[in-house]
């Protein structure tokens, strides 16, 4: 038969078994779930990303045929109008430096987006392991509770089995609490106030009755 030690020890290592496959599946779980919102939001985040360059790309076509269409039509207008080189060359200046800076402007407009999508994208890494670490964190809290709790519960267990043990005056599981010597003086107290039961439990001798009580005994022990 398992001790009372043995007992206690196996239903701790039940209790702390079943808290651990409770929250490691727990924490399983919710680690899936981050990570399947963070891989969503991640391709959301890269496919926006990937389009920003097609649609700069082609508002710079847009813009690069929009820059010729104007140079031919003031090309033209200067040779029906009859303007001179140095006219015809100031329109072309002129338009020439508006694309340029249009196009100046198109670009860093392009890569401002670019570094705004990429900071995006690092922001939400570091969301994602800082909800990681925080979800850990909180499922450790709750479960080192819960351990704690489970084994608050098996030592009230423990002590009241001890506690119905030493009504019969068996203390051996109060030694493995409190120490041998503290057990033994439990033990004689409970001897004093019982020693009828001692003597018939055979946990002290006839002699000892007569000591504690100052009379024979009226009865014979069963050792």
């Amino acid at each position: 038969m398992a001790s009372l030690q043995e007992t206690f020890a196996k239903r701790q290592n039940e209790s702390a078994n079943q808290i651990n496959n409770l929250y490691d599946k727990q924490a399983q779980a919710q680690a899936a779930s981050l990570k399947a919102d963070y891989d969503k939001n991640l391709s959301d985040r890269q496919a926006a990303l990937g389009q920003i360059s097609p649609q700069y790309q082609n508002q710079a076509n847009n813009l690069a045929a929009n820059y010729e269409r104007q140079r031919r039509n003031a090309n033209m207008g200067a040779m029906t109008s009859g303007l001179g080189s140095g006219t015809a060359l100031q329109q072309q200046t002129s338009l020439s430096n508006r694309w340029l800076q249009n196009y100046g402007d198109l670009r860093a407009e392009e890569a401002g987006k670019i570094n705004e999508a990429n900071q995006g994208i690092a922001d939400l890494k570091i969301s994602y392991n800082n909800a990681l670490v925080k979800a850990r964190a909180d499922a450790d809290i709750k479960r080192d509770q819960a351990l704690i709790n489970a084994y608050n519960q098996n030592q009230n267990w423990y002590d009241q089995q001890a506690a119905n043990l030493a009504n019969y005056g068996n203390f051996d599981a109060y030694k493995q609490l409190y120490g041998e010597a503290q057990a033994n003086n439990m033990r004689n107290t409970w001897i004093s106030q019982n020693p009828d039961v001692a003597l018939r439990s055979g946990m002290i001798s006839r002699e000892d009755y007569k000591k504690l009580t100052g009379k024979d005994p009226q009865f014979q022990s069963v050792y």
